[in-house]
């Protein structure tokens, strides 16, 4: 497997949807399909906890891709919530959570999906300094 890295699309710039989009999106996936709930849980938590000024997202097919807001141009560093049917998708049951890096060290952890929130919002601690309020 090669190992990716960053945002580099030099041609194409991280381009972010509105958070509600994707809440509508990964709803009608998880509506069909259980196995896309975490991803969901994700970003109602980003909404309810009023972060999305800070972290902006979009999705490459199922996969929920994450940055820190405002853009910047590529690349840059996102966080990769990878989705069941995902070319790098979790085991059955799991969360797969990845920071790629411009410098090239990657995080990568994958747990239960019923993890899934605190792990992402420990990735936006620790790769973006956002954090939830208390």
């Amino acid at each position: 497997m090669t190992p990716t890295r960053s945002w580099q699309k030099h041609t194409d710039i991280f381009r972010p949807r509105p958070w509600k989009d994707i809440r509508e999106f990964l709803g009608a996936m998880a509506a069909d399909h259980d196995e896309f709930g975490y991803l969901v849980d994700i970003v109602d938590s980003v909404i309810e906890n009023g972060r999305e000024g800070e972290l902006c997202a979009t999705t490459s097919m199922h996969d929920l891709w994450v940055a820190s807001s405002p853009v910047q141009e590529p690349p840059l560093d996102v966080i990769v919530v990878r989705a069941p049917g995902s070319l790098y998708e979790p085991s059955s049951g799991n969360v797969l959570i990845e920071h790629l890096s411009v410098t090239g060290r990657n995080d990568r952890i994958e747990r239960p999906a019923s993890e899934a929130v605190p792990l992402f919002w420990r990735f936006a601690t620790e790769k973006f300094g956002v954090v939830p309020p208390e």
